[in-house]
């Protein structure tokens, strides 16, 4: 039913005394464009009280739709002022007119505005979740609102599955959600039937009737007529106004009290939101997930392997012992090899009335071949004394270990490794007591050594081939000096002092620092040191792809900003502040950085047991998986920010007008 002269009366009557709700005071909006300045609105002055239905009309370019966006604090004016319930606009910061527009606006757009994956009760709840409402209130209000406009059937429909008049009354239950003084509706019949557009009208008059002030904007004279009042712009003025002869009562600027804006939105609410758009595009998250989960991934894989190697290497060295001294020939400005002769049987001897020390084995070594019948082994031949089985801390499986008698009478024995055992003898078990062929001369196996088995790096320790270090020097290598000589200390808590000890007493005898000395105390920590080096190396190397990763995140992001400029200036225009969409852009770069660590974890994890399987050392310690996480999440933080930012910086007008 159209507005008579009738109701127009009862209308001015019925607001007599009723305070302004809206006042515009010669606002002007304008806009640069190519360095001309453009008016959209030019002097608009208008009063708009409680309860009124309004309709402003106008032609394509008369400035309606930017005056609705200045109305609802979309948009701010130029020049002049606009105040609602005594408050200035321009005075407002942008939490404030986003509460505004929480509480006091709702909005009916032409093309409805709705979130596509979102569901009727999801849209229409959509404003709620800024106000903090709690998720099972905002849903059962918002199911009340759709079944007062007749959806009850359709509360899990989502938008692609609704009619355009149904969309439109979804519409309308958004912007009543949170209880709205004032509804905007945008040419809310433009894209209806006119069975629906009538049934639309019908719904904001009842609207209208409980209260509630409805401003339409519409170019349609016979939609206008439904309304109480007509305002009409011609190229950004009011040319007419039916209602400009109330009687106004204007309430002093700040008598309501001060806007009061709404806290952020839970994190909670954000992160729901975050699953939400990633489930949506699937296929981006997993694209984007990817780069991330091969970062983790390499990195876990790269140091686990870094560190497994760091660990074999010092089992080799703890296998040695740790109280262990080794001479070397050679001093800093020498070769250091066998070749230099500085070391001698008489040094060694010396070095047994250092304190501290209770094993002291010279040794000389030379590669030799024997032979027993038909078999022949080829490796290292090492001359020595029986202080050599106790500093190496081996075992004699058969046999016995040559003596220190043996040593004085140069005597032809040999004590060999089980590999040799099983090389030239077809029964290891009966090598002892028999001769092998070696530089000529016979030599009788008098003991076997107990298997060690291979080192974690796949040398054979059981290649061993002793013979007395006298022997060796008349009858194998010709030559009287050591190729070193190895020392086995009281104590590990002693080795240090013994090794400064057989220092000076060798320079004493020798006249000069011609030899080395060192411990394995210092290996394992020179070991650790370039080790720790190499593993860093590794993970770095690793953490470019995660840093490539982490651009592919900022860049889907942007991406993903740009693509969702509508959905951005829909949130903003239902209340969303801009810390709000910056929490939830951010939460949604974490959550992908997060997802992406654990599964980049698990793949880490997983290329480590493969690996573990071709006899490469590996390491499982909690050091890398936290790193990688902790890493991840960094990049989300860090990557994920500027995108975040563009979308809380967004205009709401400009988002909108998004196709």
């Amino acid at each position: 039913m159209k507005a008579g002269p009738e109701d127009l009366a009862d209308h001015r009557g019925c607001l007599v005394g009723k305070p302004s709700l809206i006042e515009l005071d010669n606002v002007v909006r304008s806009y640069q464009t190519e360095g001309t300045e453009v008016r959209a609105l030019d002097g608009i002055s208008l009063t708009i009280r409680k309860g009124e239905f309004v309709a402003i009309m106008g032609q394509s370019g008369s400035g309606k739709s930017t005056l609705m966006n200045i109305l609802g604090c979309l948009d701010t004016p130029s020049a002049g002022s606009y105040t609602i319930n005594g408050h200035n606009v321009n005075s407002l910061t942008q939490e404030q007119l986003s509460a505004l527009r929480l509480k006091t606006f709702g909005f009916v757009f032409q093309r409805y505005q709705l979130l596509a994956s979102h569901s009727a009760i999801e849209n229409v709840a959509l404003p709620a979740i800024y106000s903090n409402t709690d998720k099972q209130e905002r849903e059962k209000r918002a199911a009340e609102l759709l079944t007062r406009l007749g959806l009850g059937d359709r509360l899990e429909h989502r938008p692609g599955e609704m009619s355009g008049g149904q969309q439109q009354r979804v519409s309308v239950a958004r912007a009543l959600i949170n209880g709205a003084e004032v509804i905007l509706a945008d040419e809310p019949t433009g894209a209806l039937d006119s069975a629906s557009g009538e049934q639309l009208l019908a719904l904001l008059k009842e609207l209208h009737g409980e209260g509630v002030t409805i401003i339409l904007i519409t170019h349609d004279p016979a939609v206008a007529e439904h309304a109480e009042r007509q305002v009409h712009l011609l190229d950004g003025k009011i040319v007419s106004d039916s209602g400009e002869a109330v009687p106004e009562e204007t309430p002093q600027e700040g008598t309501q009290g001060a806007v009061q804006a709404f806290r952020s939105i839970s994190g909670a609410a954000a992160l729901g939101m975050a699953f939400s758009s990633l489930r949506l595009n699937w296929f981006r998250t997993l694209l984007t997930l990817l780069g991330i989960i091969i970062g983790v991934a390499a990195v876990v894989t790269m140091m686990a392997i870094g560190e497994g190697g760091k660990q074999d290497v010092l089992k080799r060295i703890e296998a040695i012992g740790t109280n262990l001294i080794s001479v070397r020939p050679g001093g800093r400005n020498m070769r250091n090899s066998g070749d230099v002769a500085t070391l001698t049987l008489a040094d060694a001897d010396a070095l047994r009335d250092i304190p501290g020390v209770m094993y002291v084995a010279p040794e000389r070594s030379s590669r030799n071949t024997m032979r027993y019948g038909e078999n022949d082994f080829s490796g290292r031949i090492k001359g020595s004394t029986p202080d050599y089985l106790h500093v190496k801390d081996w075992e004699i499986a058969q046999g016995v270990f040559f003596t220190e008698e043996d040593v004085r009478n140069y005597a032809p024995v040999v004590v060999i490794g089980d590999t040799v055992a099983e090389t030239l003898f077809e029964d290891k078990m009966q090598a002892v007591g028999k001769y092998i062929l070696m530089s000529n001369s016979l030599y009788q196996v008098i003991g076997v050594l107990k298997s060690k088995g291979a080192t974690a790096g796949g040398s054979d320790q059981d290649d061993e081939v002793l013979i007395p270090v006298t022997t060796g020097r008349l009858k194998v290598f010709g030559r009287d000096y050591l190729s070193g000589i190895t020392i086995k200390a009281s104590g590990s808590d002693v080795a240090s002092q013994v090794k400064d000890a057989v220092l000076e007493t060798l320079k004493q005898r020798h006249g000069a620092e011609d030899v080395m000395v060192f411990t394995t105390d210092s290996l394992v920590e020179a070991v650790t040191e370039t080790q720790n080096t190499l593993t860093w190396l590794l993970a770095s190397v690793a953490a470019i792809s995660l840093f490539v990763g982490g651009i592919g995140v900022m860049n889907i992001m942007l991406v993903n900003v740009s693509e969702r400029k509508r959905e951005i200036g829909l949130r903003m225009a239902t209340g969303a502040k801009p810390a709000d969409i910056l929490k939830q852009f951010n939460i949604e770069a974490w959550v992908v950085c997060i997802l992406g660590g654990a599964v980049g974890i698990v793949l880490g994890y997983g290329v480590i047991l493969i690996v573990s399987q071709f006899s490469i050392s590996v390491a499982y310690t909690l050091m890398p998986p936290v790193l990688a996480f902790v890493t991840s999440l960094l990049v989300g933080v860090l990557f994920g920010y500027a995108p975040a930012l563009k979308a809380s910086r967004l205009s709401p007008i400009e988002a909108l007008s998004e196709d």
